[in-house]
């Protein structure tokens, strides 16, 4: 296994956690908000078709800072236990 690879098989992970936390996200008793919806429905279609694209070969080449992104955004929407409204919100 090559670096590219390596970073491909990454990257395909991150963008399929990514996309498996925001599916799995239960609002509860908060507001909702059309346009975080939306948002969360890009960014979930967005990744699973990363992810998709490398599973299936069509896919060729990830740079490392396509990665870089990805794995800090996956971080990010779990330490937020998926809610993206966190990530936008100031305190």
């Amino acid at each position: 296994m090559n670096f590219s690879t390596l970073i491909l098989n990454i990257n395909a992970v991150a963008c399929f956690l990514t996309a498996v936390r925001l599916l799995s996200f239960r609002r509860g008793y908060g507001r909702h908000r059309p346009l975080v919806s939306w948002c969360a429905y890009i960014l979930i279609v967005a990744s699973a078709t990363v992810f998709i694209r490398i599973i299936t070969g069509k896919y060729h080449h990830a740079d490392w800072g396509e990665t870089a992104i990805n794995i800090i955004l996956s971080i990010s929407i779990f330490l937020s236990k998926g809610n993206l409204m966190h990530l936008f919100k100031s305190k």
